[in-house]
């Protein structure tokens, strides 16, 4: 039924993870956060600047 299972232990263990400051996981995806909440501001104050504009 489970011929195919693994049974035996992985030698050494899991690797260790990086620390939060090394991890390029977490760099990029504060990168990206910042770039799409960047863009959202600016997106909205274009949005805001035509909004007003056109109801002058």
């Amino acid at each position: 039924m489970a011929d195919h299972a693994m049974t035996e232990a992985t030698p050494g263990g899991v690797p260790a993870l990086p620390p939060d400051e090394e991890n390029e996981a977490l760099i990029d995806a504060r990168k990206t956060f910042v770039i799409t909440a960047i863009s959202a501001l600016l997106f909205c104050g274009a949005a805001l600047a035509i909004i007003l504009g056109l109801g002058m």
